[in-house]
């Protein structure tokens, strides 16, 4: 075993024995947080990941999909030869050791990589939407892409989420930023499927007197932290759906385990329409 890979496990064991000290004292206090019976509950990363499991892997798929997620959250990226890939950071070095960057590489070569956590290949985005069909519904991360690549990058989620049934319910994540191009990500699947608004409530207002029947092509999306009930309220009474995102890397002091799971309670309480959340939260949910 590398010594990244003792370190990995390591930090999964101290998280995992922490959440479930942690999680004993919360599971009376959650059965009161009038959860919804139809809230879309997101694995984000792709999937369940862990020790074993890597970012965005077909194991993760399963793994999600076997616990009773609704969706999916899945990173695509672009590769040099214009193939759609499952991956979350540019740099393929932190789930595979490989110091590349998937935009100079071909298919070919990408297959040849495996991952760290499980040694599995990096799923195409076709292949993993193929697995998906019938069983769950994707929420994808548009990650970006340059101009020269933007109709194949943009056209390539696009035919396989159609492909296998996953375009009508899909959701599409971005920024809505001019930078790598998101926005004109965004502006392509308008009216295909729905595109995050992540506006607070004042611009949301704002913007919906030029918006025609908003709830039909946007939802809300944010971290746990940036929502209080008047907000959820408000969005509500817009016609928008709200879904939040809770995941470790969101807090940068104190105990992010422990804040998660206070996010998590709260915004259930709120009565928001959906979470996406590391695999490290979904006891709490899922029972």
């Amino acid at each position: 075993m590398t010594m990244n890979s003792r370190i990995l496990t390591f930090l999964f064991y101290v998280i995992s024995i922490t959440f479930s000290t942690v999680i004993i004292s919360l599971e009376t206090e959650a059965k009161s947080a009038g959860k919804k019976d139809n809230l879309l509950l997101i694995a984000h990363l792709g999937g369940v990941v862990d020790e074993n499991i890597a970012e965005n892997s077909i194991e993760g798929l399963e793994e999600a999909i076997a616990r009773g997620y609704t969706h999916l959250e899945v990173d695509a990226r672009i590769t040099k030869d214009g193939h759609v890939i499952c991956f979350h950071d540019e740099n393929l070095k932190g789930e595979t050791g490989v110091d590349k960057m998937i935009s100079d590489l071909t298919l070919e070569e990408i297959k040849k990589i495996k991952l760290l956590r499980n040694g599995g290949e990096i799923p195409t985005f076709e292949e993993y939407a193929a697995l998906c069909a019938g069983r769950i519904d994707l929420m994808v991360d548009i990650k970006g892409v340059d101009d020269r690549r933007l109709e194949e990058y943009s056209r390539g989620i696009e035919y396989a989420l159609r492909k296998h049934g996953l375009l009508k319910n899909a959701l599409i994540l971005t920024n809505r930023m001019p930078i790598y191009n998101q926005e004109k990500v965004s502006d392509w699947f308008f009216g295909k499927a729905k595109v995050a608004w992540r506006d607070p409530l004042e611009i949301a207002r704002l913007r919906i007197k030029a918006e025609r029947d908003p709830g039909k092509y946007y939802y809300i999306f944010n971290h746990g932290e940036d929502f209080t009930r008047e907000e959820v309220e408000g969005f509500h009474q817009m016609g928008l759906m709200v879904i939040v995102s809770i995941n470790l890397k969101h807090y940068k002091t104190g105990d992010p385990l422990q804040l998660g799971l206070d996010d998590l309670k709260r915004v259930l309480e709120y009565g928001v329409d959906g979470v996406q959340i590391d695999s490290v939260y979904d006891p709490l949910i899922l029972k």
